[in-house]
């Protein structure tokens, strides 16, 4: 195979909530450099002036291939939705000006809709799933001149047709390589609470068993959970501290899960002394007894429990696989530990009604998080549970083009609940839509 120089963009400019380092496509860059390529990375989160700035990116290297990291669709926000992914013309523009390389597709929003975006951007190339594996793959098929669409994970388009080609398997972390932050800067993503939340990340493991309706993440990671070593990880964490990072978030769907390896790479944080603050998402479901006090010794200072409702016949419609007392109890043990807690609220789904949101409204006011965030409908992804909901009910169309956003909101719901939730949000400190 012979080397190319390849230009990696995160065109992710969303500044909603915490706003993440490039997490992706700095590992993608790891696994380029590796497999013996030349690599450029352009973030465009602090840019202002995307279509200059990568205009400049392309002539500094003159690439042989662009790689793109599509990360969010839209918004979620059922009553004022924007698409996201408009903006990633921007990127795609000016690169078909200024070079003819290849331009190929990928991150996560692109995963959850890889023929809509290739259809949407007019671009002819994608990969699903992981990258570390799949774009080197599709690199050396592309040096050869060969067909890349019989790879694992390509995405390839050709006049009116796109085939998709899912992953066959998800890499073993243990022998993937960590993030470069070389390629893309993380000395911007440094946040110092209460400042604005540029905030770096890392990830011990990926996947996530959980089988909630709505959301598309086992279509990303894959439903195994699965792990890196302890010590990568913790290296990787001294490597963000050397470069002056103080707080990060972990990137893992659930933090907890498994919570014997969540303990060990707890222990070994705060063996290594790396005086780092973090937080983390925690499935409310079971936890190691001990793991608290464990993650605040290693740093942690917020956890972010997925618990969507207060209600035990929401959770069971959401599939949620925990109960309202195992939230309850898992926020009283986290805060008797010392950590913070922030709180979730995705209201509308199936069942929903007047009363089972004031029962969530109760049940998360008398548990006092630090944080609540609302969501007033759930946005609909294709595959999901939620999507056969929607389309027996006539919510959406079967077979509809979901990458402009559809919302599934009860019938007893649909009139009332997004000015009511924001009211609630608007009279109540810490609660935000």
């Amino acid at each position: 195979m012979n080397p190319m120089r390849v230009l990696l963009v995160s065109e992710n400019r969303c500044r909603d909530n915490l706003v993440p380092y490039p997490l992706g496509p700095a590992h993608v860059a790891t696994a380029l450099r590796d497999a013996g390529h030349e690599v450029a990375g352009l973030d465009l989160m602090f840019s202002e002036d995307v279509r200059g700035d990568v205009r400049r990116a392309v002539d500094d290297l003159d690439p042989e291939c662009v790689g793109i990291s599509v990360r969010n669709i839209d918004n979620q926000d059922s009553a004022h939705p924007v698409l996201f992914v408009e903006g990633a013309r921007e990127v795609v523009d000016p690169v078909r000006d200024s070079t003819s390389a290849p331009v190929v597709l990928g991150g996560a929003g692109f995963t959850i809709f890889p023929a809509e975006c290739l259809e949407y951007l007019g671009v002819g190339l994608g990969i699903v799933g992981e990258g570390e594996e799949a774009f080197p793959a599709m690199l050396e098929c592309l040096s050869r001149g060969d067909d890349p669409s019989r790879l694992a994970g390509a995405v390839v388009r050709r006049g009116g047709s796109v085939v998709v080609n899912r992953p066959s398997t998800y890499p073993d972390l243990r022998r993937l390589p960590g993030a470069d932050h070389r390629a893309f800067d993380v000395s911007s993503y440094d946040w110092d609470p209460p400042g604005y939340p540029f905030l770096a990340n890392a990830e011990s493991r990926r996947g996530c068993n959980m089988e909630c309706i709505y959301c598309p993440n086992p279509f990303i990671e894959g439903r195994r959970v699965r792990c890196r070593e302890t010590a990568d990880v913790v290296a990787e964490l001294e490597d963000l501290a050397s470069r002056g990072v103080r707080s990060l978030m972990f990137a893992d769907s659930l933090f907890n899960h498994p919570d014997a390896y969540a303990m060990e790479l707890c222990e070994l944080i705060e063996e290594r002394g790396l005086g780092l603050r973090w937080l983390c998402s925690f499935n409310p479901f079971h936890h190691e007894p001990g793991l608290f006090e464990a993650m605040r010794r290693a740093g942690c200072i917020t956890l972010s429990v997925g618990n969507e409702s207060g209600s035990q016949d929401i959770l069971a419609a959401l599939r949620k696989g925990f109960s309202a007392r195992d939230v309850r109890d898992t926020v009283t043990e986290a805060r008797n530990a010392g950590l913070r807690v922030n709180m979730f609220l995705l209201l509308g789904g199936p069942g929903e009604t007047r009363d089972t949101v004031e029962e969530s409204l109760e049940f998360v006011r008398g548990l006092e998080p630090d944080m609540v965030t609302v969501t007033a409908g759930i946005r609909i992804y294709p595959g999901c549970e939620l999507q056969r909901i929607a389309a027996a009910e006539g919510v959406i169309e079967t077979g509809q083009n979901l990458l402009r956003p559809a919302f599934y909101l009860s019938p007893g719901t649909r009139d009332w609940l997004y000015d009511y939730a924001r009211q609630v949000c608007d009279d109540t400190p810490g609660w935000v839509m």
